[in-house]
């Protein structure tokens, strides 16, 4: 009799996942429950790659920036049609946004998806580079040096003057559960290379600090919060202004019919108290595609809608936030439509992206 009720409670459970994730496409309940690879061995590896490549990623804007502004969005599930990502990064590359956030499960987790998914954001960015990239010639560089900086950078160091070829769309994707199912961490390592970051940006004298933190596995995991406790990513000398988070698995609960956080209470508490403890000005949370707003304990936290075609067809005034950060350092938020539409197989197949999948 126990064990009857246990198969049932364990039944009734397994269902409640399969239908309150009916808005990804061709989902298993092992797609959405389990992955490949653990956030311990996906930490371990990121900041191999951190060590090397970390100051890379910060922003020292010139002198002429007194103030920028970022778009994020999350839950895109790519399959054969990249539009709503691809029409996120026009729109951003219209109004001079400086970067583009992505809070997890941006593709579901097939290699023709990520395929897809790679060729929009090469093609992004060659229309990025464009607008963007500029040949640095002084005293010491000419036309045959074939140096190239971003314009909004001030062109001071070694990371910022690069070959034509090496310069990459300024992307910032966390990686979320779709992202490691089916051995997907090796498509999603392949084109990102790290789930647990982090970059500054310079503007003046105040740096305003963003971190990306994997939380695929409904955890953070012992290794990460380790790095976090020894300050492992965070440059001491600098003092920041701003702090804005990025993950994939919620906190809180949306609505009544949504799932709230699956931490444990103890790494809970960890992180709400962490986020206090970096002053943080902006918490952003996916995973349950809906939109949720709310002030906790000092800290402003957005849990975003998902920006997929099986959820929103017709798109939305609302799926992504772009981010304006003024010169004093105060944040104005606001929310930003998509209104894509799915293109035909035959528009996608003269585009170059795949639309057979194995």
């Amino acid at each position: 009799m126990k064990n009857s009720i246990l198969y049932s409670l364990m039944a009734t459970a397994l269902l409640a996942v399969s239908v309150s994730f009916t808005s990804c496409e061709k989902v298993s309940p092992q797609g959405v429950l389990m992955g490949n690879t653990s956030v311990d061995d996906r930490v371990k590896q990121s900041l191999i790659y951190y060590s090397y490549h970390g100051e890379d990623l910060d922003w020292d804007l010139t002198d002429s920036i007194e103030e920028y502004s970022f778009l994020v969005g999350s839950d895109s599930h790519i399959t054969i049609d990249p539009g709503r990502l691809t029409e996120m990064i026009e729109i951003g590359i219209e109004n001079d946004d400086l970067f583009y956030c992505h809070l997890g499960d941006l593709a579901d987790t097939k290699p023709e998806y990520y395929y897809n998914t790679q060729q929009a954001l090469y093609n992004a960015t060659r229309t990025w580079k464009r607008k963007y990239i500029k040949l640095y010639i002084d005293e010491f560089h000419s036309i045959d040096d074939g140096m190239y900086y971003d314009k909004r950078i001030t062109p001071s160091t070694k990371n910022y003057l690069k070959p034509w070829d090496d310069w990459t769309l300024p992307f910032y994707p966390v990686v979320g559960n779709h992202d490691i199912t089916h051995n997907g961490w090796s498509l999603f390592c392949d084109q990102f290379k790290t789930s647990f970051y982090e970059f500054t940006v310079k503007v003046g004298d105040s740096y305003d600090r963003f971190i990306f933190l994997d939380s695929a596995n409904g955890t953070l995991g012992d290794f990460q919060t380790d790095a976090i406790d020894e300050n492992t990513l965070l440059n001491d000398d600098k003092v920041i202004r701003n702090t804005f988070t990025f993950t994939h698995t919620n906190i809180f609960r949306p609505s009544l019919n949504e799932f709230a956080s699956t931490y444990c209470r103890e790494e809970l508490y960890y992180l709400l108290n962490k986020l206090s403890e970096w002053n943080t000005t902006i918490a952003f949370w996916g995973h349950v595609h809906a939109w949720d707003d709310r002030m906790f304990n000092g800290v402003r936290h957005i849990t975003m809608p998902s920006m997929n075609f099986v959820d929103h067809p017709n798109g939305g005034d609302d799926l992504i936030v772009r981010i304006t950060v003024k010169k004093d350092g105060t944040c104005v938020m606001e929310r930003v439509g998509l209104h894509s539409k799915e293109m035909s197989k035959e528009d996608l197949e003269s585009m170059g992206y795949i639309t057979k999948t194995a």
